[in-house]
C-alpha cells in the first residue's frame, strides 16, 4: 500500500463509503479512520451480544480493524467493504466461542443491549424493561452461535437476508431458516414476557 502524499487533504466527514475504501486503500489513514468510526460501535454492539463479554468484543473489534487495514488491498470491489467488515468481526466471534468454548457466566449490561428510554420513565418501567433485556440475553445464550449471529445481524443491524447471505457466505433459504429457528426458540424461551 502507498501512503498518502503529503499534500492530499483529507477526506470530507460525508465522503460516501466507497470513496473512503478506495481512499483507505492507497494508504489514506484519514479515510481509514472515518471507516472505523462508522462502524466501530456496529461491531462492538454484535461482538457483545454474541460473546457476553466486554472485553473479548473489543479485542476482536480491535482485530477486525488491523486485520482491515493490512488486508484492504485485498479488498477487490470497494462496495462489499460493510459485508467484509461484518464477516471478519463475525468469524471472530465464531471462532473466538469455538475456542474456548465459553461458559455464559458474564452477563452483558442490560446498558450495553439497551438504549436508555427518555427521562421520564418510572424506576418500575425500567427495572423490567432491564429484567426483560435479562431475560432475552439468557434466552439468546442457548442459540447456536450461527444463529445467534444470524438473528442479531437481522434484528439488531437490520441487515437483509441478502446482506447477511453475503456476510456469512450462505444462501438467503439458509439466513431465513436460521432466523426463523433463533425467532421460535425465542419466542419459546420468552413466552414468561409473553
Amino acid at each position: 500500500m502507498s501512503r498518502q502524499a503529503a499534500g492530499d487533504a483529507a477526506p470530507p466527514p460525508g465522503a460516501d463509503e466507497v470513496t473512503l475504501v478506495a481512499r483507505a486503500q492507497d494508504g489514506d489513514l484519514a479515510a481509514f479512520e472515518q471507516l472505523v468510526d462508522r462502524y466501530e460501535s456496529r461491531l462492538l454492539g454484535l461482538c457483545i451480544r454474541m460473546l457476553h463479554q466486554n472485553a473479548d468484543a473489543e479485542d476482536i473489534v480491535q482485530d477486525t480493524f488491523l486485520t482491515t487495514w493490512r488486508r484492504l488491498d485485498s479488498l477487490q470491489d470497494p462496495a462489499a467493504f460493510k459485508a467484509w467488515i461484518f464477516r471478519l468481526a463475525s468469524n471472530g466471534c465464531l471462532d473466538f466461542l469455538r475456542r474456548k468454548q465459553v461458559r455464559r457466566t458474564d452477563t452483558v449490561d442490560p446498558a450495553d443491549m439497551v438504549e436508555q428510554s427518555a427521562t421520564g420513565a418510572s424506576v418500575e418501567h425500567r427495572a423490567e424493561a432491564s429484567a426483560a433485556v435479562d431475560e432475552l440475553d439468557r434466552v439468546l445464550a442457548t442459540l447456536p452461535p450461527e444463529q445467534r449471529l444470524v438473528w442479531l445481524l437481522y434484528e439488531v443491524e437490520g441487515q437483509s437476508y441478502a446482506e447477511i447471505a453475503e456476510v456469512l457466505r450462505l444462501t438467503e433459504g439458509s439466513v431465513r431458516g436460521r432466523i426463523h429457528r433463533a425467532r421460535i426458540a425465542i419466542v419459546e424461551g420468552m413466552k414468561a414476557w409473553a
